[in-house]
């Protein structure tokens, strides 16, 4: 409780904060608010007096220029002007400039000659007046003698123009005082004058201004609007509006500055109210916050201690209270317990067990493991370790479906749970499972549970209307003598499973030494092979097949031979596995097409060459493309083209395959069916796809003269084959007794030791010389 104590401070200062934060926040919105309203109520007010200003700038302009031109255009005036006569024209002047109230007037004539009646202007600044006025500059401020001031100009026509009659007021602070007095605020109004780059006051009540200040409030003349700036050391809300000057290199500014402070005072007073109302809320939500904080952390005080029991290991409740929100945040929490519970009891069943089969995973394979091994430490005692995987599931597999799959394997499991009852049993993954089994000193125990596991996966079983037999083999290693610790085990064990399968599947095998040295030989293959093609060290033979009917070669069987550089010569019953696994079998297939097709395009036109694809190359290797470069590149004609398949090719993706066949055939290259009779499925494959050869499996011909069954097989394929148009070719035709036989069968060709065994490439063009030499000694 002492901890929500001290949560029920930190909640309370947390509202508190984030209160004081919003209403601050809102403060200085309306604060800002406020001065800047009355900020732009002083601009506005400024702009008004400004157009005051204006209107009285052009009236007194005006009334400078009525003046100046009924001077100008009176005929004793013009005379006077045009005859020099300089007293006439003094007293005119007086006249009118005393009727007008300025101090200063004078002509500028067309020679340069001025005559003022105000002494302190030079003769020189007035006559340089008279270019700009030439221009059609006739009013505007011009600084005489060190002063600004405002210029009024008319022509004096005699009838041409003979000089000018100009009319200078004073700004002087009468003016500006007038403006002061007509302004609803009280303003400071200047009028700032430029000459010869220095600026100056040319009337107004401000005082200190610098040519920084002026050349600031230049600058804020040409955009019109507001500004602040420093005057007399406080601050002001100033507008600056330019004036018309008669020069260019001159520049004039009308200045009205209203002190900040002064322009602010009643909205200084409503920002105080504001920062009390402030004050006053901030206070009253801080203890409506506080009362608040501890109704919530009393319940939050029993949430947390259940949520300590329950972290704890403990199965808690919390009682509910009412219907609030806290009252639902508790039965959360109830339900929230419940699910943990669930949820940890899922989640130690997916960590250990398969979620497929239901039997223990991998993880828990190597805790049962390192346990059994550390038994064995101290009694002494052995342990078996049964590897096993399904046979041919994979095709099972990819023919029923996943689905079927997936059926099978937990059909497996339950099997697997009743032959090995009592022992562990595990699925590692796919098809692979596992069995440990303490023995103590019996190992005759480690055999009966083998054949066990084999006779219980073998009992037939139907699965979508499929019935199948499933088998299994095993590999069987023994603890310790067969490896020290876990991964010496297994993999022990897998290598006695490799045994297995190479055995004949749907048995098992007993892990042996010589197995490592048999999967060092194999990895040292492998690695052997990757180089082969490259180093040139793949060879093909060619062995002849006969047909019957011509006695006669009709075509060759392409053979693969590797010379090794240190194991000699590698049947390919050692290495052509080893490349289909690892796909190796691809690139090597790819060359023997090409190797042979470019051969066989040297024979006669008549003989035909076929190659073995592998179903790997067949489903991987881009077969029907490099068949097409194959005999584009040699020239050979795709008729003299066989590709000899097994029903492997099927057993992934048939509709894919005949779609590939299909291809091949209207490429115009043949097709044979090769080892036919061995596959469960072959006559299927017959009525699927229309192959151009049967070849019978060299086993029938082997007890052909000895088994009467593999006689009437023998004769139940060529009647077939013929039945349907297909070629028969005989392997393995050994003796002549077989030749008669295969003869009275109707089989279309042979192949064997009988007549010649695989000959190299020049072999090859040794005998077709001679058939060539004997037909012409006949000849």
């Amino acid at each position: 409780m002492r901890s929500f104590r001290s949560l029920s401070t930190r909640l309370t200062v947390q509202f508190a904060l984030l209160f004081a934060v919003a209403m601050l926040a809102v403060t200085a919105a309306l604060s800002s608010f406020i001065a800047g309203a009355a900020s732009r109520e002083v601009e506005g007010q400024l702009q008004s007096s400004g157009a005051v200003y204006d209107r009285l700038w052009q009236q007194r302009a005006h009334e400078l220029q009525n003046a100046a031109q009924l001077l100008a255009r009176d005929f004793g005036f013009r005379a006077a002007v045009a005859t020099g006569d300089h007293a006439t024209m003094q007293s005119a002047l007086g006249n009118a400039a005393a009727r007008l109230r300025v101090r200063s007037a004078f002509i500028v004539t067309a020679d340069g000659q001025v005559t003022a009646i105000d002494p302190s202007i030079p003769a020189k600044e007035a006559a340089q007046l008279w270019n700009p006025l030439d221009d059609g500059r006739l009013t505007g401020v011009a600084v005489l003698a060190g002063r600004p001031r405002q210029l009024v100009a008319a022509p004096i026509m005699a009838p041409t123009l003979i000089g000018w009659v100009v009319f200078a007021a004073d700004l002087d602070a009468r003016e500006m005082r007038g403006l002061e007095r007509l302004s609803a605020i009280p303003l400071h109004a200047a009028v700032l004058a430029q000459s010869d780059g220095r600026w100056s006051e040319a009337a107004g009540s401000m005082s200190a201004l610098t040519g920084g200040t002026a050349a600031l409030a230049e600058d804020h003349a040409r955009s019109g609007a507001g500004f602040e700036m420093r005057l007399a050391g406080e601050k002001s809300i100033v507008l600056a509006k330019p004036l018309p000057t008669f020069s260019d290199d001159q520049r004039a500014v009308l200045l009205l500055a209203y002190p900040k402070a002064q322009a602010l005072a009643d909205a200084r007073k409503l920002q105080l109210a504001l920062a009390v109302m402030t004050l006053l809320g901030l206070i009253l939500m801080g203890i409506a916050t506080w009362r608040a904080a501890g109704r919530i952390t009393r319940p939050l005080a029993r949430l947390d201690e259940a949520a300590g029991r329950l972290a704890s290991g403990e199965h808690v409740q919390v009682r509910v209270r009412g219907t609030d929100e806290l009252a639902r945040l508790a039965s959360s929490f109830n339900e929230m317990v419940g699910k943990i519970a669930e949820r940890e009891r899922r989640i130690t069943q997916l960590a250990f067990n398969d979620v497929l089969t239901g039997l223990p995973n991998r993880t828990m394979f190597q805790q049962q493991l390192e346990q059994l091994f550390r038994g064995a430490e101290g009694s002494g005692g052995l342990f078996a370790l049964h590897c096993l995987d399904l046979d041919q599931f994979k095709a099972i597999n990819d023919t029923l479906g996943h689905p079927a799959g997936d059926t099978l394997l937990v059909e497996t499991a339950q099997r697997l749970r009743q032959a090995a009852r009592g022992h562990f049993v595990g699925r590692l993954g796919g098809d692979e499972f596992v069995v440990l089994q303490s023995v103590g000193r019996n190992r005759d125990a480690i055999d009966r549970l083998a054949r066990d596991i084999l006779a219980a996966i073998a009992v037939p079983l139907e699965i979508e209307g499929n019935e199948l037999v499933p088998s299994t083999s095993i590999g069987i290693a023994i603890a310790p003598d067969d490896g020290a610790d876990g991964g010496t085990l297994l993999r022990n064990a897998d290598l006695a499973l490799y045994r297995a399968k190479e055995a004949g599947r749907g048995t098992y095998a007993f892990f042996e030494e010589s197995l490592n040295q048999r999967a060092q030989d194999r990895r040292q293959l492998e690695s052997d092979l990757r180089l082969a093609l490259e180093r040139g060290e793949f060879e093909l033979y060619y062995q002849p097949l006969f047909d019957l009917e011509d006695n006669r070669i009709c075509s060759f069987e392409a053979l693969i031979r590797w010379n090794h550089p240190k194991r000699g010569l590698v049947s390919p019953v050692d290495f052509i596995p080893i490349a289909e696994d690892t796909g190796l079998i691809v690139p090597i297939g790819a060359w023997v097409i090409r190797e042979a097709c470019a051969e066989a395009a040297r024979w006669p036109e008549q003989i035909r060459i076929a190659v073995n694809v592998s179903p790997v190359q067949f489903h991987r290797g881009a077969l029907h493309e490099t068949i097409i470069r194959a005999l584009a590149t040699s020239g050979l004609a795709p008729n003299r083209f066989e590709v000899e398949i097994t029903e492997g090719i099927f057993l992934e993706g048939s509709e894919t395959t005949l779609r590939l066949l299909h291809a091949l055939r209207t490429l115009g290259v043949r097709v044979a069916l090769d080892d036919f009779g061995t596959g469960y499925s072959s006559l299927s494959y017959l009525q699927s796809f229309p192959f151009d050869k049967l070849k019978i499996d060299r086993s029938f011909i082997h007890n052909l003269l000895t088994r009467d069954g593999a006689t009437a097989i023998v004769h139940a394929i060529t009647e077939l084959a013929n039945a349907l148009g297909i070629e028969t070719t005989a392997e393995g035709v050994e003796e002549t007794a077989q030749l008669m036989e295969l003869r009275a069968h109707g089989c279309s060709s042979v192949q064997g030791f009988l007549f010649a065994e695989p000959m190299t490439a020049s072999d090859v063009d040794q005998l077709f010389r001679d058939q060539r030499d004997v037909i012409r000694d006949v000849a």
